[in-house]
This record gives C-alpha cells, sequence and structure tokens, in this order.
C-alpha cells in the first residue's frame, strides 16, 4: 500500500480548492449571465408594451385627424368661403366679412357675433320683407281694378259726350243753313224791292219801310244766331267740365265730429274758407248731384282739415273715404280771369272778393276779353259809376257786358253761387 505524503495531500487539497473557487466563480458568472438576461428581456418586454402603446395612440390620433379632417370639411361644405371644402377648409376672414355684410344688409340685428344668432334675425326680417311685398301686391291689385273700372267710365262718359256733340253740332249745322237761307231769302226781297223803285216812285216810302222792317230782322237773327251760338257753347263746356278730373278726394272722415282730411295742401292754393262739393267716388259718379259740402278749416303742408256739412243723405249715402270733391272757381296751378258785374254785396265785399280770388289764382280784370273765364253778377244797381243816384234800379242782365260775355261763350255765375264756394 502506497503511504500518501504532507505533500501530496497538500497538491490535492490546493487542486480542490483552485476547483472550488472556479466553480464558484462559473457559478457567480452564471448568475450574472441569467440576471443580466432576465433584464435584458425584462427591457425588451416594456419597450415592446411602450411600441404597442404608441402605436395605439398614434392609430388614436390617426383617427381622431381624420374625424377632425372630416367634421372640417363638412362644415366647409355647409358654411363656404372655401374654394375646395374636401381639401381646403373655410376661410376664417371670408366668413367674418360676409357677417359684417349680412349685418349691413340687417341693420336691426343689432350685435349679433356668430352666423347662428344672425341667421335667425336674417330669416324674421326677409319673411317681414315678403309680407310686406304681398300687401304691396295685393294694393296694386287693387288699383289695378279700379284704374279699369274708372277708364271704363271714362270711356263711357266720352262717347256720351261725342254723342251729344255730334247732336249739338248737327242741329247747330241746321240752324245755320237756315239763317243762311232766311238771309238769301230777305237779301232776294230787298234786291227785288230796290229794282222795283227804280219804276215805282210811287212806292218809294213803302219799299224803304220795308228795306228797313227786312234789315232789322236780319239783325235780329243774327244775334238771336250768336246768342243760341253762345248757349249751346256752355252746354259744350258744361259737358266738358263733367269729364274733367276733380279737384281732390277725402282721405279720411271723423264722422262723429263732422269733419274730414282732404290731399290738398298750402302749395295747391289752398285757404281756409274754400267750399268743395262732395260727390261719390265711384266710377260714373255725376259731378251735378253732390252728397254734401266741405268747407276748409286748416290748410297743412301736406293735407288739410275740412268740415262737412249739408249732406243729404247721412244713413244711406254718408261721405267716405274716396269720395271726390270740387269747385268750378277753384285751380290750384294755372290762373284764370274773372270780371264782376253788378253790386256785389254779402258775406264778401268787392275788395274782400279780390283777396279771395287772388289766393285762388283768379285774375280780376277791368273789362270783358278773349281771355276773361268768369262773368260774376252781383245784384241790381242803385248808383252810377260817377256815385250818383238812379231813377230805377239797373239790373246787370241790362248792361252791355252782359250782352258781350254771353256772345263770347263766358260762363256766367251769380255772386250768391260764388259765396256758396266759401265760408267765412
Amino acid at each position: 500500500m502506497r503511504t500518501k505524503t504532507p505533500s501530496s495531500i497538500s497538491t490535492r487539497r490546493g487542486a480542490a480548492r483552485i476547483s472550488a473557487v472556479w466553480m464558484i466563480v462559473m457559478i457567480v458568472l452564471l448568475m450574472f449571465a441569467l440576471g443580466y438576461a432576465y433584464i435584458a428581456q425584462n427591457d425588451a418586454s416594456i419597450a415592446d408594451r411602450a411600441m404597442v402603446t404608441a402605436q395605439q395612440e398614434k392609430m388614436a390620433a390617426d383617427k381622431l385627424y381624420e374625424d377632425s379632417s372630416k367634421t372640417i370639411a363638412d362644415r366647409s361644405k355647409i358654411l363656404g368661403f372655401t374654394t375646395d371644402f374636401a381639401t381646403i377648409p373655410s376661410s376664417v376672414e371670408a366668413a367674418e366679412a360676409s357677417l359684417e355684410n349680412a349685418k349691413a344688409t340687417f341693420p336691426d340685428m343689432g350685435g349679433v357675433t356668430t352666423f347662428e344668432a344672425a341667421i335667425p334675425e336674417m330669416t324674421k326680417a326677409y319673411q317681414a320683407k315678403v309680407a310686406q311685398i304681398g300687401e304691396l301686391q295685393k294694393t296694386i291689385a287693387t288699383l289695378t281694378e279700379q284704374v279699369k273700372a274708372e277708364r271704363s267710365a271714362k270711356s263711357e262718359l266720352e262717347g256720351q259726350k261725342n254723342e251729344i256733340i255730334a247732336t249739338l253740332t248737327q242741329e247747330k249745322t241746321d240752324l245755320e243753313d237756315s239763317l243762311k237761307s232766311e238771309i238769301t231769302r230777305l237779301e232776294t226781297a230787298s234786291s227785288e224791292q230796290r229794282s222795283k223803285l227804280e219804276s215805282k216812285t210811287d212806292e218809294v216810302v213803302q219799299v224803304r219801310d220795308e228795306v228797313r222792317l227786312s234789315a232789322r230782322a236780319l239783325e235780329e237773327s243774327q244775334k238771336a244766331m250768336s246768342s243760341t251760338k253762345a248757349n249751346y257753347t256752355r252746354k259744350l263746356n258744361d259737358i266738358t267740365k263733367r269729364s274733367e278730373k276733380p279737384d281732390g278726394e277725402i282721405s279720411a272722415v271723423l264722422s262723429a265730429y263732422d269733419m274730414g282730411i282732404i290731399n290738398l295742401k298750402a302749395s295747391d292754393r289752398l285757404s281756409e274758407g274754400i267750399v268743395f262739393n262732395i260727390v261719390s267716388g265711384q266710377p260714373g259718379a255725376d259731378p251735378s248731384k253732390p252728397k254734401g259740402k266741405a268747407r276748409v278749416t286748416n290748410v297743412g303742408t301736406k293735407f288739410s282739415e275740412v268740415e262737412i256739412f249739408d249732406v243729404v243723405d247721412p244713413l244711406g249715402q254718408p261721405v267716405v273715404q274716396g269720395d271726390k270733391i270740387y269747385n268750378a272757381l277753384y285751380e290750384p296751378k294755372g290762373e284764370r280771369n274773372a270780371v264782376f258785374a253788378g253790386n256785389i254785396t254779402g258775406s264778401y265785399n268787392k275788395p274782400e272778393l279780390l283777396l279771395l280770388f287772388e289766393e285762388i289764382g283768379i285774375n280780376v280784370q277791368n273789362e270783358l276779353s278773349n281771355t276773361t273765364d268768369f262773368l260774376i253778377v252781383g245784384g241790381p244797381m242803385f248808383v252810377d259809376e260817377e256815385g250818383e243816384p238812379l231813377e230805377e234800379p239797373l239790373q246787370p242782365e241790362s248792361l252791355p257786358v252782359y250782352t258781350e260775355a254771353i256772345d263770347k261763350g263766358v260762363t256766367i255765375i251769380p255772386v250768391r253761387d260764388v259765396l256758396q264756394y266759401f265760408r267765412r
């Protein structure tokens, strides 16, 4: 048996110690490797989770971007203010400018700052305008019907006037022919009498008398012809006046106070006290048949107030809005001429009538002429032109100016009728 020496034992112990150390080192390295691998694996897991989270957030962000882009595109499609709503959003500056333009167009919107607040206001204003246009269209339709009715009535009056004028013209022609025949006959008789004078000296006186009588008859015939022509002229003037337009109309009536409003004003030469005949405003109404009278009590710059009186039938035919007013002497624009004859007395004396006529555009002439429109006839004259008393009252109809007015076809109006057109 081999005996182990201490050196060999020591050597083996050293080898065993080295192996143990090496093993410990290997174990430590292994554990370090395992720890590093665990840490590396844990970091990779964390990185993977972070990557997944980042991808999810990216997908959410992409989804949010797509939704926002679609929302913007939808709003731009409705709102406008873009050249391509699918790719270019609406211009805020253009929208703000458009809102300011809308506020300028609809000033009643006040201080709105959004289209949401502005659209109801614009809708309300638009609906109000539509309603207003509808009312105007109804008014236009009503006025159109009234114009048609008035035109029809005027056409009918024109036809009647033309028929009367034709009848009067034919009567005038027949009368002129008859007078010419009578004149020819008288001239023939005068010629025959003159020829007899040459052969019958004894019948000279008798023939002269017959000639004188014939000449007088001729003069009377000519005067009768002139008078008849003047009467026909006055008739024609009366017919023409009936077809003339009224001086104005009743704009409003206050029946409880017997007051009304007319569409004449101060610039129409209107003055307080003027009286108008009130005639129905219905088409075809006869101006010679008034419903009542209206006296001007207050003249305004846009309309005038009147007192309504002498209404013929207050219940059956009351004065209403739209009735027409007439005054034979009233002239709002042009000027007319008049001459006085006879004694002017009553509510107005001659100087007062001169001032009143001046206010309504009527010039008073000193003598009758071709430009005279009216002969205002007063009462009998008791003194002559020099103020001396007359033996008998002189009637205006006996004055030469009266006969001249008839010959010229001047409208003759008694002063009492003139005073009916004015009230103190």
